[in-house]
Protein backbone atom coordinates (compact mmCIF):
# COMPACT_ATOMS: atom_id res chain seq x y z
CA UNK A 1 0.00 0.00 0.00
CA UNK A 2 1.19 3.49 -1.07
CA UNK A 3 2.26 5.68 2.65
CA UNK A 4 0.42 8.37 2.80
CA UNK A 5 2.37 10.39 4.51
CA UNK A 6 3.91 11.01 0.56
CA UNK A 7 0.38 11.79 -0.62
CA UNK A 8 -1.18 13.44 2.07
CA UNK A 9 -1.40 17.57 2.42
CA UNK A 10 -0.34 18.63 5.72
CA UNK A 11 -1.44 22.32 6.95
CA UNK A 12 -1.76 24.05 9.70
CA UNK A 13 -5.29 23.80 11.65
CA UNK A 14 -5.94 27.46 11.16
CA UNK A 15 -4.59 27.83 7.81
CA UNK A 16 -8.22 28.65 5.83
CA UNK A 17 -8.65 29.17 2.01
CA UNK A 18 -11.09 31.30 0.46
CA UNK A 19 -11.11 29.19 -2.33
CA UNK A 20 -11.56 30.74 -6.29
CA UNK A 21 -14.38 31.60 -8.19
CA UNK A 22 -15.55 28.27 -9.87
CA UNK A 23 -14.06 26.21 -8.09
CA UNK A 24 -15.67 22.97 -6.77
CA UNK A 25 -14.81 19.84 -3.95
CA UNK A 26 -14.74 16.85 -5.24
CA UNK A 27 -15.53 13.84 -2.10
CA UNK A 28 -14.48 10.57 -2.66
CA UNK A 29 -11.77 9.86 -5.56
CA UNK A 30 -13.34 5.92 -6.64
CA UNK A 31 -13.81 6.34 -10.30
CA UNK A 32 -17.36 8.32 -9.89
CA UNK A 33 -15.30 11.22 -8.35
CA UNK A 34 -12.07 10.84 -10.11
CA UNK A 35 -14.23 11.08 -13.96
CA UNK A 36 -15.82 13.65 -12.24
CA UNK A 37 -12.84 15.65 -11.01
CA UNK A 38 -11.23 14.91 -14.03
CA UNK A 39 -14.13 16.50 -16.55
CA UNK A 40 -14.18 19.69 -14.45
CA UNK A 41 -10.85 20.56 -14.89
CA UNK A 42 -10.69 19.99 -18.00
CA UNK A 43 -13.31 22.64 -18.51
CA UNK A 44 -11.10 24.66 -16.42
CA UNK A 45 -12.55 24.32 -13.26
CA UNK A 46 -10.74 24.75 -9.76
CA UNK A 47 -10.89 21.58 -8.39
CA UNK A 48 -9.87 19.63 -5.27
CA UNK A 49 -10.42 16.27 -4.55
CA UNK A 50 -10.73 14.45 -1.11
CA UNK A 51 -10.15 11.18 -0.07
CA UNK A 52 -10.50 9.72 3.40
CA UNK A 53 -8.07 6.72 2.54
CA UNK A 54 -4.49 6.55 1.84
CA UNK A 55 -5.04 5.86 -1.83
CA UNK A 56 -7.32 6.49 -4.65
CA UNK A 57 -9.39 4.43 -7.01
CA UNK A 58 -12.25 2.77 -4.42
CA UNK A 59 -12.87 -0.82 -4.93
CA UNK A 60 -10.59 -0.68 -7.97
CA UNK A 61 -7.63 -1.84 -7.20
CA UNK A 62 -4.61 -4.69 -8.49
CA UNK A 63 -2.28 -6.99 -6.59
CA UNK A 64 0.65 -8.26 -8.86
CA UNK A 65 2.65 -11.16 -6.39
CA UNK A 66 4.37 -14.12 -8.11
CA UNK A 67 3.19 -13.74 -11.53
CA UNK A 68 -0.47 -13.34 -10.91
CA UNK A 69 -2.56 -10.93 -11.11
CA UNK A 70 -5.45 -10.31 -8.84
CA UNK A 71 -8.43 -7.47 -8.90
CA UNK A 72 -10.04 -6.44 -5.99
CA UNK A 73 -12.96 -5.37 -7.21
CA UNK A 74 -13.81 -4.80 -10.85
CA UNK A 75 -12.27 -7.23 -13.44
CA UNK A 76 -13.49 -5.32 -16.00
CA UNK A 77 -15.80 -3.61 -17.77
CA UNK A 78 -17.74 -2.60 -21.14
CA UNK A 79 -16.94 0.72 -23.16
CA UNK A 80 -18.54 3.33 -24.63
CA UNK A 81 -18.29 6.32 -27.06
CA UNK A 82 -17.50 8.70 -23.79
CA UNK A 83 -15.39 5.84 -22.30
CA UNK A 84 -13.25 5.38 -25.55
CA UNK A 85 -12.59 9.01 -25.68
CA UNK A 86 -12.04 9.49 -22.12
CA UNK A 87 -9.44 6.68 -22.83
CA UNK A 88 -7.99 7.74 -25.63
CA UNK A 89 -7.66 11.41 -23.60
CA UNK A 90 -5.57 9.60 -20.85
CA UNK A 91 -3.21 7.88 -23.38
CA UNK A 92 -4.51 4.43 -22.40
CA UNK A 93 -5.29 2.87 -25.59
CA UNK A 94 -2.20 0.81 -25.62
CA UNK A 95 -2.40 -0.49 -22.74
CA UNK A 96 -5.93 -1.85 -22.98
CA UNK A 97 -7.09 -5.32 -23.51
CA UNK A 98 -9.55 -7.03 -24.67
CA UNK A 99 -11.19 -10.28 -23.01
CA UNK A 100 -10.61 -13.38 -25.43
CA UNK A 101 -13.54 -13.62 -27.52
CA UNK A 102 -13.13 -17.57 -27.39
CA UNK A 103 -14.38 -16.92 -23.63
CA UNK A 104 -18.15 -16.19 -24.04
CA UNK A 105 -19.67 -18.86 -22.45
CA UNK A 106 -20.94 -18.65 -19.20
CA UNK A 107 -21.52 -22.15 -17.07
CA UNK A 108 -24.19 -21.93 -14.97
CA UNK A 109 -24.53 -24.84 -12.09
CA UNK A 110 -27.66 -26.83 -12.15
CA UNK A 111 -28.33 -30.18 -9.91
CA UNK A 112 -24.56 -30.16 -9.31
CA UNK A 113 -23.70 -29.89 -13.06
CA UNK A 114 -22.07 -27.15 -14.62
CA UNK A 115 -24.34 -26.48 -18.16
CA UNK A 116 -23.80 -23.54 -20.40
CA UNK A 117 -25.77 -20.73 -20.42
CA UNK A 118 -27.47 -20.63 -23.66
CA UNK A 119 -26.72 -17.35 -25.28
CA UNK A 120 -29.08 -17.71 -28.66
CA UNK A 121 -32.93 -18.92 -29.41
CA UNK A 122 -31.41 -21.47 -30.99
CA UNK A 123 -29.02 -22.81 -28.23
CA UNK A 124 -31.88 -22.29 -25.87
CA UNK A 125 -34.00 -24.80 -27.64
CA UNK A 126 -31.26 -27.09 -26.87
CA UNK A 127 -29.45 -26.62 -24.09
CA UNK A 128 -30.43 -28.96 -20.90
CA UNK A 129 -30.27 -25.98 -18.32
CA UNK A 130 -34.18 -25.78 -18.62
CA UNK A 131 -36.60 -28.28 -18.81
CA UNK A 132 -39.24 -28.50 -21.77
CA UNK A 133 -42.34 -26.84 -19.50
CA UNK A 134 -39.66 -24.26 -18.94
CA UNK A 135 -38.75 -23.46 -22.66
CA UNK A 136 -42.63 -23.71 -23.12
CA UNK A 137 -43.54 -21.07 -20.76
CA UNK A 138 -40.72 -18.81 -22.17
CA UNK A 139 -42.48 -19.46 -25.61
CA UNK A 140 -45.62 -18.32 -24.50
CA UNK A 141 -44.15 -15.10 -22.76
CA UNK A 142 -46.32 -13.23 -25.47
CA UNK A 143 -49.47 -14.19 -24.37
CA UNK A 144 -48.54 -13.43 -20.17
CA UNK A 145 -50.63 -10.17 -19.80
CA UNK A 146 -49.61 -6.69 -18.98
CA UNK A 147 -49.65 -5.26 -15.54
CA UNK A 148 -52.20 -3.09 -14.80
CA UNK A 149 -50.45 -1.10 -12.18
CA UNK A 150 -46.96 0.35 -12.83
CA UNK A 151 -46.28 -0.08 -9.33
CA UNK A 152 -42.67 -1.23 -8.32
CA UNK A 153 -42.47 -4.83 -7.86
CA UNK A 154 -39.70 -7.31 -7.20
CA UNK A 155 -37.14 -9.07 -10.01
CA UNK A 156 -38.28 -12.62 -8.83
CA UNK A 157 -42.24 -11.40 -8.80
CA UNK A 158 -41.45 -9.87 -12.55
CA UNK A 159 -40.08 -12.92 -13.75
CA UNK A 160 -42.37 -15.62 -11.90
CA UNK A 161 -45.31 -13.28 -14.03
CA UNK A 162 -43.36 -13.35 -16.96
CA UNK A 163 -41.21 -16.08 -17.53
CA UNK A 164 -41.70 -19.16 -14.76
CA UNK A 165 -40.22 -19.61 -11.60
CA UNK A 166 -37.46 -21.85 -13.64
CA UNK A 167 -36.35 -19.19 -15.56
CA UNK A 168 -36.44 -17.21 -12.55
CA UNK A 169 -34.61 -19.75 -10.43
CA UNK A 170 -31.52 -21.11 -13.10
CA UNK A 171 -31.22 -17.46 -15.31
CA UNK A 172 -32.50 -14.68 -13.64
CA UNK A 173 -31.61 -15.27 -10.03
CA UNK A 174 -27.66 -16.20 -10.76
CA UNK A 175 -27.10 -13.72 -13.07
CA UNK A 176 -28.57 -10.98 -10.31
CA UNK A 177 -25.89 -12.31 -7.83
CA UNK A 178 -22.90 -11.59 -10.38
CA UNK A 179 -24.33 -7.92 -10.31
CA UNK A 180 -25.71 -6.94 -7.43
CA UNK A 181 -24.44 -9.90 -4.99
CA UNK A 182 -28.50 -9.06 -3.94
CA UNK A 183 -31.81 -10.74 -3.58
CA UNK A 184 -34.41 -11.47 -6.26
CA UNK A 185 -37.54 -11.02 -4.10
CA UNK A 186 -35.75 -7.89 -2.29
CA UNK A 187 -34.16 -6.03 -5.11
CA UNK A 188 -36.53 -3.92 -7.77
CA UNK A 189 -36.87 -4.42 -11.08
CA UNK A 190 -38.12 -1.21 -11.85
CA UNK A 191 -35.13 0.70 -10.60
CA UNK A 192 -32.17 -2.81 -11.14
CA UNK A 193 -32.80 -2.54 -14.95
CA UNK A 194 -35.12 0.04 -15.84
CA UNK A 195 -35.60 -1.34 -19.36
CA UNK A 196 -36.74 -4.40 -19.25
CA UNK A 197 -39.14 -3.05 -16.90
CA UNK A 198 -40.28 -0.64 -19.27
CA UNK A 199 -40.64 -3.21 -22.33
CA UNK A 200 -43.71 -4.45 -20.79
CA UNK A 201 -45.24 -1.02 -19.56
CA UNK A 202 -44.68 0.19 -22.81
CA UNK A 203 -45.09 -2.92 -24.94
CA UNK A 204 -46.83 -5.48 -22.95
CA UNK A 205 -44.92 -8.07 -23.34
CA UNK A 206 -40.82 -8.54 -23.16
CA UNK A 207 -40.84 -10.22 -26.28
CA UNK A 208 -42.67 -7.24 -28.24
CA UNK A 209 -40.54 -4.87 -26.50
CA UNK A 210 -37.65 -6.64 -27.98
CA UNK A 211 -38.65 -6.58 -31.60
CA UNK A 212 -40.20 -2.61 -31.64
CA UNK A 213 -36.60 -1.44 -29.94
CA UNK A 214 -34.71 -3.54 -31.84
CA UNK A 215 -31.68 -1.58 -33.32
CA UNK A 216 -32.74 1.31 -30.80
CA UNK A 217 -31.14 -0.28 -27.53
CA UNK A 218 -27.40 0.32 -26.41
CA UNK A 219 -25.07 -2.36 -28.03
CA UNK A 220 -24.09 -3.71 -24.53
CA UNK A 221 -24.40 -2.54 -21.17
CA UNK A 222 -21.95 -1.94 -18.43
CA UNK A 223 -20.06 -4.50 -16.48
CA UNK A 224 -21.18 -5.11 -12.72
CA UNK A 225 -18.89 -4.09 -9.86
CA UNK A 226 -17.36 -7.69 -9.67
CA UNK A 227 -16.67 -8.18 -13.21
CA UNK A 228 -19.07 -11.03 -13.37
CA UNK A 229 -22.21 -9.86 -15.59
CA UNK A 230 -23.87 -7.14 -16.69
CA UNK A 231 -25.91 -4.21 -15.33
CA UNK A 232 -28.95 -2.79 -17.16
CA UNK A 233 -28.10 1.29 -16.76
CA UNK A 234 -27.50 3.46 -19.63
CA UNK A 235 -24.44 5.01 -20.51
CA UNK A 236 -23.59 8.82 -21.54
CA UNK A 237 -25.40 8.87 -24.98
CA UNK A 238 -22.91 8.65 -27.55
CA UNK A 239 -22.90 11.31 -30.97
CA UNK A 240 -21.68 8.07 -32.83
CA UNK A 241 -22.40 4.38 -32.46
CA UNK A 242 -19.50 2.56 -31.29
CA UNK A 243 -18.00 -0.83 -30.54
CA UNK A 244 -18.90 -1.54 -27.52
CA UNK A 245 -16.01 -3.34 -26.44
CA UNK A 246 -15.47 -5.81 -22.90
CA UNK A 247 -11.57 -4.51 -21.81
CA UNK A 248 -9.33 -4.69 -18.87
CA UNK A 249 -5.46 -3.49 -18.95
CA UNK A 250 -2.91 -5.31 -19.31
CA UNK A 251 -1.39 -4.71 -15.64
CA UNK A 252 -4.93 -4.78 -14.64
CA UNK A 253 -7.64 -1.99 -13.78
CA UNK A 254 -5.95 0.01 -11.52
CA UNK A 255 -3.83 1.31 -14.83
CA UNK A 256 -7.20 3.64 -15.41
CA UNK A 257 -7.58 4.96 -11.75
CA UNK A 258 -4.00 5.47 -11.79
CA UNK A 259 -3.85 7.61 -14.95
CA UNK A 260 -7.18 9.21 -13.71
CA UNK A 261 -5.27 9.56 -10.30
CA UNK A 262 -1.86 11.81 -12.45
CA UNK A 263 -3.68 13.79 -14.07
CA UNK A 264 -5.18 15.40 -10.96
CA UNK A 265 -1.47 16.08 -9.98
CA UNK A 266 -2.08 19.16 -7.22
CA UNK A 267 -5.96 18.46 -6.91
CA UNK A 268 -5.80 15.07 -4.73
CA UNK A 269 -5.71 14.95 -1.16
CA UNK A 270 -5.09 11.73 0.64
CA UNK A 271 -5.75 10.75 3.57
CA UNK A 272 -7.72 13.68 4.04
CA UNK A 273 -11.36 12.78 5.25
CA UNK A 274 -14.57 15.48 4.65
CA UNK A 275 -15.57 15.99 8.31
CA UNK A 276 -17.87 18.86 8.43
CA UNK A 277 -20.19 20.42 5.42
CA UNK A 278 -22.55 23.72 5.40
CA UNK A 279 -23.43 26.41 3.64
CA UNK A 280 -22.18 30.22 3.61
CA UNK A 281 -23.54 32.74 1.97
CA UNK A 282 -24.31 31.13 -1.17
CA UNK A 283 -20.91 29.21 -1.10
CA UNK A 284 -20.11 26.19 0.29
CA UNK A 285 -17.71 25.61 3.38
CA UNK A 286 -15.61 22.08 3.46
CA UNK A 287 -13.62 21.14 6.64
CA UNK A 288 -11.45 18.23 6.20
CA UNK A 289 -8.53 16.88 7.31
CA UNK A 290 -7.73 14.73 10.36
CA UNK A 291 -8.32 15.49 14.15
CA UNK A 292 -6.17 18.04 15.09
CA UNK A 293 -5.17 18.91 11.61
CA UNK A 294 -7.88 20.61 9.90
CA UNK A 295 -7.92 23.11 6.72
CA UNK A 296 -11.38 24.93 5.90
CA UNK A 297 -12.22 25.93 2.29
CA UNK A 298 -14.90 27.61 0.55
CA UNK A 299 -16.20 26.59 -3.13
CA UNK A 300 -18.88 27.23 -5.25
CA UNK A 301 -19.98 23.55 -5.67
CA UNK A 302 -19.51 20.40 -3.82
CA UNK A 303 -19.67 16.70 -5.43
CA UNK A 304 -20.44 14.13 -2.95
CA UNK A 305 -19.02 10.84 -4.64
CA UNK A 306 -19.08 8.90 -1.85
CA UNK A 307 -20.81 5.41 -0.81
CA UNK A 308 -24.29 6.47 0.21
CA UNK A 309 -23.36 5.66 4.18
CA UNK A 310 -20.47 8.57 4.11
CA UNK A 311 -22.89 10.68 4.59
CA UNK A 312 -24.28 9.51 8.15
CA UNK A 313 -20.30 9.35 9.53
CA UNK A 314 -20.07 13.46 8.20
CA UNK A 315 -21.26 16.64 9.99
CA UNK A 316 -23.76 18.04 8.37
CA UNK A 317 -26.83 21.17 8.90
CA UNK A 318 -29.93 19.99 9.94
CA UNK A 319 -31.88 20.63 6.63
CA UNK A 320 -29.58 18.17 4.77
CA UNK A 321 -29.78 15.89 6.93
CA UNK A 322 -33.32 15.73 6.64
CA UNK A 323 -33.02 15.26 3.15
CA UNK A 324 -30.51 12.92 2.67
CA UNK A 325 -31.89 10.54 6.00
CA UNK A 326 -32.52 8.12 3.35
CA UNK A 327 -30.08 8.10 1.41
CA UNK A 328 -27.99 7.42 3.95
CA UNK A 329 -29.32 4.15 4.73
CA UNK A 330 -28.93 2.68 1.12
CA UNK A 331 -27.88 -1.34 1.70
CA UNK A 332 -24.27 -2.59 1.27
CA UNK A 333 -24.00 -6.12 2.01
CA UNK A 334 -20.41 -7.64 2.74
CA UNK A 335 -18.58 -9.05 0.08
CA UNK A 336 -14.96 -11.05 -0.22
CA UNK A 337 -13.40 -11.63 -3.36
CA UNK A 338 -10.80 -14.55 -3.75
CA UNK A 339 -8.64 -14.99 -6.18
CA UNK A 340 -7.04 -18.33 -6.24
CA UNK A 341 -4.01 -20.12 -8.84
CA UNK A 342 -3.83 -23.48 -9.39
CA UNK A 343 -1.50 -25.37 -11.30
CA UNK A 344 -2.87 -26.01 -14.96
CA UNK A 345 -2.62 -29.79 -14.50
CA UNK A 346 -4.57 -29.58 -10.86
CA UNK A 347 -7.38 -28.37 -12.86
CA UNK A 348 -9.65 -30.64 -15.03
CA UNK A 349 -12.27 -27.97 -15.92
CA UNK A 350 -11.04 -26.65 -19.33
CA UNK A 351 -11.82 -23.87 -17.95
CA UNK A 352 -13.32 -22.39 -21.10
CA UNK A 353 -15.38 -19.69 -20.81
CA UNK A 354 -16.25 -16.35 -18.88
CA UNK A 355 -16.60 -18.09 -15.75
CA UNK A 356 -19.52 -19.91 -13.45
CA UNK A 357 -22.76 -18.64 -11.53
CA UNK A 358 -24.30 -20.69 -9.08
CA UNK A 359 -28.09 -20.02 -8.78
CA UNK A 360 -28.84 -20.09 -4.90
CA UNK A 361 -31.23 -22.71 -5.09
CA UNK A 362 -27.89 -24.92 -5.10
CA UNK A 363 -26.92 -24.31 -1.95
CA UNK A 364 -23.02 -23.47 -2.78
CA UNK A 365 -20.42 -21.32 -0.74
CA UNK A 366 -19.65 -19.17 -3.89
CA UNK A 367 -22.12 -16.98 -5.97
CA UNK A 368 -20.10 -17.13 -8.64
CA UNK A 369 -15.98 -17.27 -10.22
CA UNK A 370 -14.41 -15.78 -12.94
CA UNK A 371 -11.85 -17.76 -14.83
CA UNK A 372 -9.60 -15.22 -15.26
CA UNK A 373 -6.60 -16.26 -16.74
CA UNK A 374 -8.87 -17.51 -19.30
CA UNK A 375 -10.24 -14.24 -20.31
CA UNK A 376 -7.17 -12.07 -20.22
CA UNK A 377 -3.77 -12.91 -20.83
CA UNK A 378 -0.66 -12.36 -18.45
CA UNK A 379 -3.08 -13.06 -15.39
CA UNK A 380 -1.24 -16.44 -14.65
CA UNK A 381 2.23 -17.79 -14.56
CA UNK A 382 3.15 -19.93 -17.34
CA UNK A 383 1.23 -23.61 -16.64
CA UNK A 384 -0.62 -21.85 -13.97
CA UNK A 385 -4.98 -20.43 -14.18
CA UNK A 386 -6.26 -18.27 -11.88
CA UNK A 387 -9.50 -18.07 -10.68
CA UNK A 388 -11.52 -15.41 -8.73
CA UNK A 389 -14.39 -16.35 -6.06
CA UNK A 390 -17.20 -14.12 -5.28
CA UNK A 391 -18.66 -14.92 -1.44
CA UNK A 392 -21.33 -13.32 0.62
CA UNK A 393 -23.75 -10.81 -0.62
CA UNK A 394 -27.20 -10.86 0.70
CA UNK A 395 -27.13 -14.31 0.01
CA UNK A 396 -24.53 -14.95 2.26
CA UNK A 397 -23.50 -12.12 4.46
CA UNK A 398 -22.03 -13.99 7.49
CA UNK A 399 -19.78 -15.97 5.06
CA UNK A 400 -18.03 -12.87 3.35
CA UNK A 401 -17.02 -12.18 7.03
CA UNK A 402 -15.16 -15.22 7.52
CA UNK A 403 -11.14 -15.55 7.87
CA UNK A 404 -8.72 -16.16 4.87
CA UNK A 405 -8.22 -19.55 5.96
CA UNK A 406 -11.84 -21.05 6.63
CA UNK A 407 -12.86 -19.00 3.07
CA UNK A 408 -10.48 -20.70 1.08
CA UNK A 409 -11.14 -24.28 3.20
CA UNK A 410 -15.24 -23.51 2.08
CA UNK A 411 -14.31 -22.57 -1.61
CA UNK A 412 -12.02 -25.49 -2.07
CA UNK A 413 -14.98 -27.24 -1.59
CA UNK A 414 -17.43 -26.03 -4.39
CA UNK A 415 -14.06 -25.82 -6.98
CA UNK A 416 -13.24 -29.16 -5.96
CA UNK A 417 -16.86 -30.69 -7.07
CA UNK A 418 -17.54 -28.56 -9.85
CA UNK A 419 -14.05 -28.02 -11.31
CA UNK A 420 -12.15 -30.55 -10.48
CA UNK A 421 -9.56 -28.76 -8.75
CA UNK A 422 -7.03 -31.77 -6.91
CA UNK A 423 -3.93 -30.24 -4.70
CA UNK A 424 -4.03 -26.89 -3.25
CA UNK A 425 -3.90 -23.43 -4.43
CA UNK A 426 -0.26 -22.13 -4.84
CA UNK A 427 -1.49 -18.47 -4.68
CA UNK A 428 -4.51 -16.90 -2.52
CA UNK A 429 -5.46 -13.25 -2.65
CA UNK A 430 -8.98 -12.45 -0.48
CA UNK A 431 -10.26 -9.29 -0.13
CA UNK A 432 -12.80 -8.64 2.12
CA UNK A 433 -15.32 -5.66 1.57
CA UNK A 434 -17.45 -4.80 4.37
CA UNK A 435 -20.04 -2.86 2.19
CA UNK A 436 -19.60 -3.98 -1.04
CA UNK A 437 -22.38 -3.27 -4.16
CA UNK A 438 -25.96 -1.16 -3.09
CA UNK A 439 -29.27 -2.62 -3.20
CA UNK A 440 -31.43 -1.12 -5.46
CA UNK A 441 -34.57 -2.49 -3.59
CA UNK A 442 -38.11 -2.40 -3.99
CA UNK A 443 -39.42 1.05 -3.00
CA UNK A 444 -36.03 2.20 -4.25
CA UNK A 445 -37.71 5.37 -5.72
CA UNK A 446 -37.58 6.87 -1.94
CA UNK A 447 -34.40 6.87 -2.29
CA UNK A 448 -33.94 8.51 -5.69
CA UNK A 449 -36.66 11.35 -4.52
CA UNK A 450 -34.53 11.81 -1.25
CA UNK A 451 -31.23 12.17 -3.31
CA UNK A 452 -32.88 15.19 -6.02
CA UNK A 453 -34.36 16.79 -3.02
CA UNK A 454 -31.43 17.10 -1.32
CA UNK A 455 -29.84 18.53 -4.79
CA UNK A 456 -32.82 20.81 -4.99
CA UNK A 457 -32.94 22.40 -1.56
CA UNK A 458 -28.97 22.54 -1.42
CA UNK A 459 -27.93 24.69 -4.48
CA UNK A 460 -24.49 23.76 -5.29
CA UNK A 461 -24.46 20.49 -3.88
CA UNK A 462 -24.45 17.19 -6.24
CA UNK A 463 -25.01 13.65 -5.33
CA UNK A 464 -22.77 11.19 -7.45
CA UNK A 465 -21.93 7.36 -7.55
CA UNK A 466 -23.16 3.97 -8.06
CA UNK A 467 -26.45 4.05 -5.22
CA UNK A 468 -27.71 6.58 -8.21
CA UNK A 469 -27.28 5.69 -11.72
CA UNK A 470 -25.81 1.83 -11.55
CA UNK A 471 -23.51 -0.23 -10.19
CA UNK A 472 -21.00 -0.53 -13.32
CA UNK A 473 -17.99 0.27 -13.85
CA UNK A 474 -19.05 2.09 -17.13
CA UNK A 475 -22.13 3.26 -14.92
CA UNK A 476 -19.90 5.35 -12.58
CA UNK A 477 -17.69 7.03 -15.32
CA UNK A 478 -20.79 8.23 -17.19
CA UNK A 479 -22.17 9.19 -13.41
CA UNK A 480 -18.92 11.43 -13.32
CA UNK A 481 -18.86 12.50 -16.33
CA UNK A 482 -23.12 13.75 -16.18
CA UNK A 483 -22.26 15.06 -12.54
CA UNK A 484 -19.62 17.09 -13.78
CA UNK A 485 -21.86 18.42 -17.08
CA UNK A 486 -24.45 19.70 -14.47
CA UNK A 487 -21.67 21.64 -12.03
CA UNK A 488 -20.26 23.28 -14.80
CA UNK A 489 -24.02 24.60 -16.35
CA UNK A 490 -24.55 25.63 -12.25
CA UNK A 491 -21.26 27.53 -11.74
CA UNK A 492 -22.20 29.23 -15.24
CA UNK A 493 -25.33 30.05 -14.19
CA UNK A 494 -24.22 31.64 -10.80
CA UNK A 495 -21.70 33.47 -12.41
Amino acid sequence: MRALADHRDIVPPTDHDAGDHRSVAVVGAGITGLVAAYELRRRGVNVTLYEASGYAGGAIRTSHIDGFLAEHGPNSFVTSAPVEALLTQLDLQDDVVEANSQANRRYVLRDGTLQSFPMTPLAMLGTRLFSLKAKLRVLLEPLVRRRTTDADESIASFVRRRLGHEVLDYAVDPFISGIFAGDTEALSMMHAFPRVFDLERKHGSLSAGLMATRGRMPLAPAKASDGSEASDADLTPAAEPTRARLISFVDGMQTLTDALEASLSGTLRLGCPVRLLHRDEGRWVVESGQEGLSRTRTVDAVVMATPAHVLAAMELPAGLRKHAALVERVEYPPMSVLTLGFERADVSHALDGFGMLIPSKEKRSILGALFSSSLFPSRAPDGTVSITCFVGGARMPDRAREDTDLLVERVLIDLRQLLGVRGEPIFAKHVYWPRAIPQYTVGYQAVKDAADETELNNPGLYLAGNYRNGVSVGDCMASGQQIAGRVARYLTRAS
